[in-house]
């Protein structure tokens, strides 16, 4: 269990969700260490992301870091259980890790397609309630000024109006066992921008509101071989694009239903005025509510992407997001969307991933 801050005072809960959302300012998601992983071994973690991409992290100047957990790890067959046991006390590990590095860490569960399924039966979210209430007991001594509690990844619910009601159940019972902690909460389905707009605020105050912005996916995920079918044939595209610099990439993409989405994106005129025009969107929404928002997962897939477009789309989300004050966290740290390349033991950052997200490291 994490040791409690000294002198650790509790926070007005009327206004600890706008006082600590500056905390997210600028954040990098820690993907494939605690979740979306064939290998959750202990090796493995010790291995991933070490105190020293935690101190790299800090000194090319993110504020925090977004840590996404696999709930199975503890619900097979039990928090109390010895295999869970361990993977609890690496997570402790892990997390005491971020706040040595002077960063603030979001807990997020991130489950496999196979548990968010789950959701959608009553078992499943009573399950699901209970792994929360059992966590928030075994975090309510850390740090609240630096550790927060987000609800779930892109939950995929389609019935928005359940998954409000499972959302503030979740809340509810986090809070009953964590007083002064912040909760990140997020919406249906993935997340999306539009999805957030259809949210229903829970009654509590310490609560932040996040939502996730991938758009267009014609580019931020051309070349990847999951979600829609066209995306595979995507490759060299463009950022801005317009129907005359798209060309080429049409001319090579087989498939005719694909041509024409590639198309659509090129003739709506994606650019920074575009994307800042979609992301005040969700500025308005938060204002509102009274809340407070972040975008806690934005980015392009680097495979096939040009360098120079994937830098300018990076910097033209970042900056509308800050123009906005709307904290970000980047997808992801050393992944496919990556801000730095890990070889042979060596890490390497990209300095034109870095100057497009604003950064300046120490």
């Amino acid at each position: 269990m994490l040791t409690p801050p000294a002198h650790a005072a509790a926070p007005d809960p009327s206004d600890a969700a706008f006082r600590r959302a500056p905390l997210l300012a600028r954040g990098i998601n820690l993907s494939n260490w605690f979740a979306s992983s064939s290998d959750l071994s202990a090796d493995h973690i010790a291995k991933h992301t070490t105190p020293a991409d935690l101190t790299l992290i800090h000194d090319l100047g993110f504020t925090y870091v977004r840590l996404g957990v696999d709930p199975t790890q503890f619900t097979r067959p039990g928090l109390q259980s010895p295999d869970a046991t361990a993977a609890l006390a690496r997570l402790d590990t892990a997390i005491n890790q971020v706040l040595v590095a002077k960063l603030a860490v979001s807990l997020c569960i991130f489950p496999t397609d196979d548990y968010k399924r789950e959701l959608a039966s009553d078992d499943g979210a009573r399950k699901f309630i209970q792994l929360w209430r059992s966590l928030a007991q075994h975090y309510a001594a850390s740090d609240p000024e630096h550790v927060f509690f987000e609800v779930i990844n892109e939950p995929q619910v389609n019935d928005a109006y359940r998954w409000d009601g499972l959302q503030a159940a979740t809340v509810a019972a986090i809070r009953s066992q964590a007083p002064n902690h912040t909760i990140i909460a997020t919406a249906a389905r993935w997340s999306g921008l539009d999805d957030i707009l259809r949210v229903e605020p829970v009654r509590d105050v310490n609560v932040i509101y996040n939502f996730h912005f991938y758009e267009p996916y014609p580019f931020t995920h051309q070349a990847a071989s999951w979600g829609s079918f066209d995306w595979t044939f995507y490759k060299d595209v463009p950022y801005p694009a317009t129907t005359d610099t798209i060309k080429t990439a049409l001319a090579n993409v087989p498939d005719a239903s694909a041509r024409y989405t590639l198309y659509l994106y090129a003739a709506t005129g994606w650019n920074q005025q575009s994307i800042l025009g979609r992301l005040q969107f969700a500025r308005a929404w938060a204002d509102e509510h009274h809340v407070p928002i972040i975008c806690d997962e934005f980015g392009a897939y680097r495979d096939k992407a040009p360098a120079d477009s994937r830098a300018r789309y990076l910097h033209d989300v970042r900056s509308s997001l800050e123009q906005l004050h709307i904290g970000w966290a980047m997808w992801d740290y050393s992944g496919d969307f990556g801000i730095v390349t890990k070889q042979n033991d060596t890490t390497t950052p990209d300095p034109i991933t870095i100057e497009a997200l604003g950064l300046h490291p120490k």
